[in-house]
């Protein structure tokens, strides 16, 4: 599905399938905005504990995931792998993404978005990854938005598919994110090679 392309507005949320060696470019196009990654099975803890061992060799978990590192299933088998991006933050492998429940006026949050884009129970959606979030680690509490994260017209984060997937992108909908201001999000998948 190469050059396939999609853009998302805030408070939506697309899938698209990858077949083995595609890259998924998630881009800014004009800043503002940021936003989740998730597909079926991806597990958050194994991703963290994987990371760690890889990185450090112990049992240490990481709270993001930067280029080199992948992301894991249920299984403990790598799905994607985090390629080059540019913007501010973290990619967080900590948050659940944003659920309707959270709001008061009950919007979609990315975690309903994500599950209806793959088609699958919210219940079902085992983890996310939030980009374009900047936090911090004080007095053994990671505060995943405690500064400002000011996403740049053009900033983007890179995944290439480690086997097939159907991955989905949303455009959060939160609209108090410091730093973050409503843009619509836009998606491509390219070649690897």
């Amino acid at each position: 599905m190469s050059g396939t392309a999609a853009r998302i507005e805030p408070g939506e949320a697309v899938a698209i399938e990858l077949v083995e060696g595609e890259e998924l470019v998630v881009t800014a196009p004009d800043g503002g905005q940021g936003g989740d990654l998730s597909f079926a099975g991806f597990d958050q803890a194994l991703t963290r504990n994987a990371n760690g061992w890889e990185r450090y060799g112990e049992p240490w978990l990481v709270l993001w995931v930067e280029e080199g590192m992948r992301l894991f299933d249920v299984d403990a088998e790598p799905v994607l792998a985090v390629g080059p991006s540019r913007g501010p933050g973290h990619l967080d492998v900590t948050y659940p993404g944003c659920w309707s429940e959270i709001y008061e006026d009950r919007r979609l949050g990315c975690q309903d978005l994500i599950s209806a884009a793959l088609g699958i129970e919210r219940r079902e959606l085992t983890g996310m990854l939030s980009f374009f979030m900047d936090g911090e680690v004080e007095g053994g509490v990671y505060r995943g938005f405690s500064r400002p994260a000011v996403v740049e017209a053009g900033d983007y984060v890179t995944f290439s598919a480690l086997r097939p997937v159907e991955v989905a992108v949303s455009a959060c909908p939160d609209d108090a994110v410091s730093g973050w201001r409503p843009a619509a999000l836009e998606i491509e998948v390219r070649d690897d090679g």
